[in-house]
């Protein structure tokens, strides 16, 4: 799993390198140095053997509208839906359907979810300080499949569209056993073909 993990991480590099075909260069540039952009996500994909690795970043105000710690009881049940929507990583993800894929782990990590304001309503900093250095906060969610038909594994379609109608743009890369590449999935073209570039 390790090794998938560092196929992911360097895939990034590499595509931003190669230009990827269907990202402008502006977006690339912006990947490349981290940026935070409300309505685009970043999703990698990197399949080895049976495993399946995708990561997913985007800013928080993308899928639950705010960046801070939930502050009201709206706020908190919001989150709590969009955390229950991304568990269910098979429905944000779907794979080809002939390779057999399984959700194994989804793994949600949200900058402010977890801090004293948002279980409490106190905060330990000082009042309206967000997490996050730059005043946003991001999502990231790591899901793990297994695949009992990898050869097969020929597209995916995003599901991620219809939970956060908020997200304009995915700006999708994947690295296969039959090669890399990378595309931008929108709401009206959520599927992507693993071609080798």
């Amino acid at each position: 799993m390790d090794r998938i993990r560092m196929i992911a991480l360097a895939l990034g590099a590499t595509m931003t390198g190669l230009g990827v075909a269907g990202v402008r260069a502006e977006d690339a540039g912006q990947r490349q140095q981290g940026a935070h952009v409300h309505g685009i996500a970043h999703m990698t994909l990197a399949a080895e053997g049976p495993k399946v690795l995708v990561e997913v970043t985007s800013p928080a105000a993308s899928l639950i509208g705010f960046e801070h710690a939930p502050r009201t009881d709206e706020e908190r049940a919001t989150l709590a839906l969009a955390k229950e929507n991304l568990e269910a990583g098979d429905a944000m993800i779907r794979l080809n359907i002939e390779a057999r894929c399984r959700l194994e782990a989804a793994e949600i990590d949200a900058e402010f979810a977890d801090s004293e304001q948002s279980e409490h309503g106190t905060h330990a900093h000082d009042q309206g300080t967000d997490h996050g250095e730059d005043g946003h906060a991001d999502f990231h969610v790591v899901y793990t499949f297994a695949c009992d038909r990898p050869e097969e594994l020929g597209s995916a379609a995003l599901g991620l569209f219809s939970g956060f109608p908020a997200l304009e743009r995915v700006l999708f890369q994947y690295v296969t056993a039959e090669g890399q590449g990378g595309a931008e999935l929108t709401p009206r073209a959520p599927v992507v073909l693993f071609v080798p570039l």
